[in-house]
């Protein structure tokens, strides 16, 4: 159980409202993540256009498959199945497979991975775990990546770094109506 409340559009003011029902999935639902920060609506729907620029923004330099690859080594090196869980769903749409998905934890031997997708999630595991990135981690992923790629990836994994954290310190998780 989550230790805030999940709130939803009718539990805030009549001027915040709008921020969680501009939020919803197709379904009518908001996510769980959205109801717990809607306790500052204010700083929920900066972090919200944040994320999506992240996720969605038509000028975005990573392939969608490399990016939800680091975010699933996030969302499983930190134990945190929530962001683990939707990113599965996020990883099928950006073409991976349910084997790649799966394999996350054995990256680093699985020959499923090419070289690029192994370089990503390995940046993404110093980023987490280490916070500083070796030197011939980084060299490997500019093999692969541009200056920009390089640069966006590096703001995506930060960003669900810090994401991940809150979820876990407020034990947000699906269910409760929403996801």
């Amino acid at each position: 159980m989550a230790r805030v409340p999940y709130l939803n559009p009718a539990d805030l003011p009549a001027e915040h409202r709008h921020l969680l029902e501009s939020i919803r999935r197709p379904d009518g639902r908001n996510m769980n993540l959205h109801r717990a920060m809607a306790h500052c609506p204010e700083l929920m729907r900066d972090r919200s256009v944040f994320a999506r620029a992240l996720l969605m923004a038509p000028t975005n330099q990573i392939p969608a498959d490399l990016r939800e690859l680091a975010l699933l080594t996030v969302g499983f090196l930190t134990r945190c199945w929530y962001e683990y869980h939707h990113h599965t769903e996020f990883g099928l749409k950006a073409g991976l497979t349910q084997e790649k998905i799966m394999g996350v934890p054995f990256f680093r031997s699985n020959s499923l991975y090419s070289d690029a997708e192994k370089a990503v999630m390995l940046y993404a595991e110093e980023m987490t775990n280490n916070v500083q990135v070796g030197d011939a981690t980084f060299a490997d992923l500019q093999r692969h990546l541009s200056a920009a790629q390089i640069v966006e990836l590096t703001l995506t994994i930060a960003h669900y770094n810090s994401t991940v954290r809150f979820l876990e310190a407020l034990q947000v998780a699906p269910g409760d109506g929403g996801i």
